[in-house]
């Protein structure tokens, strides 16, 4: 399964898919509205500036974004960093 937030929450959604196949619907909901905020947060704008931008923020090796796309703005940064935590994910 292929997901751009798989790059920064991809236990999370192996954890919602196990429970998913394996009949659990009330878990899997439960992870996913857990993680809300990091996939409202990821798709602001175009998923890869922010996907890299979270990882910067996780401390991952995230890098720059190519042209034609530009790195996230320091609001949109800001915003991301409540997003994820919002989310789950711990930041260091």
């Amino acid at each position: 399964f292929v997901s751009v937030c798989g790059h920064t929450v991809g236990r999370e959604l192996k954890e919602m898919l196990d429970a998913w196949f394996s009949g659990s619907a009330a878990r899997a909901l439960e992870i996913h509205q857990k993680l809300l905020p990091v996939f409202t947060g990821t798709f602001r704008t175009q998923g890869a500036i922010l996907t890299k931008a979270a990882m910067n923020l996780m401390g991952l090796p995230g890098g720059t974004t190519r042209l034609p796309l530009v790195d996230a703005t320091a609001e949109q940064i800001e915003q991301l960093r409540k997003d994820l935590i919002a989310g789950g994910v711990v930041l260091p």
